[in-house]
Order: structure tokens, then C-alpha cells, then sequence
């Protein structure tokens, strides 16, 4: 009798978030299962009680599931930790993709933070594979003692809009200049420094997005009570509509102080061929390189100088559209040659 033949591996990709961009990503490229688990999320002082809930959640799922292989998101770290217990007892595989390291970038320089990071180096040490979304972070990692490290650059696919002028005016009726800035709600997103800038021109119109309970006492703060008449703030956006006014922005702004992250939003107006400012970074110099237009610093005044040369200077606007197209194009490359590598490497695991 000829021995059965082994199928494809069964993969099983899980955040506990309310959404993933990155894993949704991920799992469509290695044919695998996604799931997001979420509960009580964004309050601290729930985290307890969530994290207990998610742990028996997850628990359950993977008996249910029988997955050979997790593909696990950090953070929150607890997540890639309960699956290590299910892969060690059923004598699984355990990959962790990890969003960022947990412990630098939301606790560091905290009791927490220290405790935190402890338990990220004993899971990432335990896991199979790590992955991350750039070198920075990866760099980090193989520090904190993870074995095979890999980075597996964020990406989007194409936007399959084009400029509308519909959706402009429905969002900046009258506004010669259309601008957005989408955050996340971290503590050192410069939004104010936004604000600024874009009050300086009048010709503009600034489209704030992100989460309203992350972000509303910020916005209300910063806008004060007599808010520019060129600034809104629009929470989150269906997905359609929020694709149709990014592919009909002028330009993006992302200012931040974090100093490792990469954010998503980057990604996404290069997808649209959308001109972008941004704080210089080194993750995002990494993957941009000179396709985008750098500001030396977050403060207010340096962000509305040259925020202020872009806006009046079309051709600076025209060109960056020519070279983030260009880095497009290179970044789907180097995306198909990422995916080809975590695919190799799921299969030596099956």
C-alpha cells in the first residue's frame, strides 16, 4: 500500500483586536484561516478581565480548530503565549507576527513595560519563526534572543479608485487642497502639529480619521472651541468611502514621535499614488526611501514651513505622485518575494 500523501499544512492566523490589517493581509496570501478575537476592547482597567476571556476563547477555538500551524499577532503578547501552550501540549507550530514590540512601544520605561518584555522574550524564543514589518523592529527581536527572524514588509494592493470630485466636495466643499492625516489614537501622534499647519492655509482643507473613543478628547482639545473652519475630524469612514477620499487627497500628513512605527495610512496613499509628509523615521526611510516628503521634526512651526512650500508649489506635488508610484511598484516586488519566502517556510513545517 502506497502511504497517504500529506495535504497543505493547516494554518490558523489570530489577533486579539477587533480588526488586523496586517493579518488579513497575511493570511489571503498563505491560503490559512483568520480570526479575530476582541472583547471589552481599548479600557485598561478591563484588560483583566479581557485578557482571562480571550485566553479561554482562544483556547477553545484551537481544540475546536486543530490548526498545525499558528500564526499568532503580538500585540497584546498573551495572544502568541496561550497559543504556545496549545502547540507545545498538540506539538504544533507556532509563528508570531509581530505588529510591534509590545513592551517598547506601549509601556517602555514602566514596571509593566519591564514585565511585559520579559514574557515577549520567552514566547518570541519559543516560537518557530517571528516575523516583522521592518527592520527596526526585527533588529530588536533577534536582541531580545527570537530565532529566525524575518521581515515581511506591510503592504496594500492598488487602490481601485481614482480621483473623484464628488466625494471631495461632499468632504471639503469650496477647498482648492484636500488633505489627510488617519491616526490611531497614540499618545505621541502629533496631531496638533497637524492643526497648525494646515490653519497657516486657508486654501486647505484638513480630513482628520481614526477611532472617536481614542481621539475625541484630543480633537476637542486641540480644535479648542472655535475650531479652524479647514479642519474636520471624521472618525472612522466606511471602508469604501474612506478608499474614494484617500484616492482624491491631495497630499497625506502623518507626524509622529513614535520612533519605530510604520504606519499603515503610509502604505495605504502609496497604493493611491498619493503624495505623503511625513516625520523621518527610520522605519519609514527604510521602505520609502525618497519617495516621500520628509519634516525634520514634529514641531508645530517646522510642519507648517513645509507644509506650506508644498501647497504652494504644485510641481513639488506632481513629482512625489511620479515617485511614490514608482516606489509602489517596487514595494510589490519586494511584497511577492516576502510572501514567497513565508510560504517556503510553512511548507518545511508541515
Amino acid at each position: 500500500m502506497h502511504e497517504q500523501e500529506k495535504g497543505p499544512p493547516k494554518v490558523l492566523c489570530l489577533a486579539w483586536a477587533p480588526s488586523s490589517p496586517r493579518m488579513d493581509e497575511l493570511s489571503k496570501e498563505i491560503s490559512a484561516k483568520r480570526v479575530n478575537l476582541s472583547l471589552l476592547y481599548g479600557p485598561m482597567f478591563l484588560a483583566p478581565f479581557r485578557y482571562l476571556f480571550l485566553f479561554l476563547r482562544t483556547l477553545i477555538l484551537l481544540a475546536s480548530e486543530g490548526p498545525d500551524i499558528v500564526f499568532a499577532q503580538n500585540p497584546a503578547i498573551f495572544c502568541p503565549l496561550t497559543c504556545l501552550l496549545y502547540c507545545k501540549l498538540r506539538r504544533k507550530k507556532l509563528l508570531i507576527d509581530h505588529h510591534c514590540v509590545w513592551s517598547v512601544k506601549t509601556f517602555s520605561g514602566t514596571l509593566l513595560g519591564s514585565i511585559i518584555y520579559k514574557i515577549e522574550c520567552f514566547v518570541d524564543r519559543a516560537a518557530d519563526l517571528n516575523s516583522a514589518p521592518h527592520s527596526e523592529w526585527g533588529k530588536m527581536l533577534a536582541r531580545m534572543g527570537a530565532k529566525k527572524v524575518s521581515v515581511i514588509y506591510d503592504y496594500v494592493s492598488r487602490n481601485q479608485f481614482k480621483r473623484d470630485e464628488e466625494i471631495r466636495k461632499k468632504y471639503a466643499p469650496g477647498f482648492e487642497i484636500v488633505s489627510m492625516a488617519p491616526h490611531g489614537g497614540h499618545p505621541l501622534e502629533r496631531v496638533e502639529s497637524e492643526v497648525f499647519a494646515i490653519a497657516q492655509n486657508p486654501r486647505a482643507m484638513l480630513l482628520i480619521t481614526g477611532p472617536r473613543e481614542k481621539m475625541n478628547s484630543k480633537i476637542s482639545e486641540i480644535l479648542g472651541r472655535t475650531p479652524p473652519p479647514n479642519v474636520r475630524f471624521l472618525g472612522f469612514l466606511p471602508k469604501v468611502e474612506y478608499e474614494r477620499l484617500e484616492a482624491s487627497s491631495d497630499f497625506a500628513l502623518s507626524i509622529t514621535d513614535e520612533p519605530y512605527t510604520l504606519s499603515h495610512a503610509l502604505l495605504e496613499f502609496a497604493a493611491s499614488f498619493v503624495p505623503v509628509i511625513s516625520t523621518r523615521q527610520k522605519a519609514v526611510e527604510e521602505l520609502f526611501g525618497d519617495s516621500i516628503i520628509y519634516v525634520e521634526s514634529s514641531e508645530r512651526n517646522e510642519v507648517a514651513r513645509r507644509v506650506s512650500e508644498v501647497i504652494n508649489n504644485p510641481q513639488v506635488l506632481q513629482d512625489f505622485s511620479k515617485r511614490i508610484a514608482a516606489k509602489f511598484e517596487e514595494m510589490t516586488t519586494m511584497h511577492d518575494e516576502s510572501i514567497r519566502d513565508l510560504r517556503k517556510m510553512i511548507e518545511r513545517m508541515s
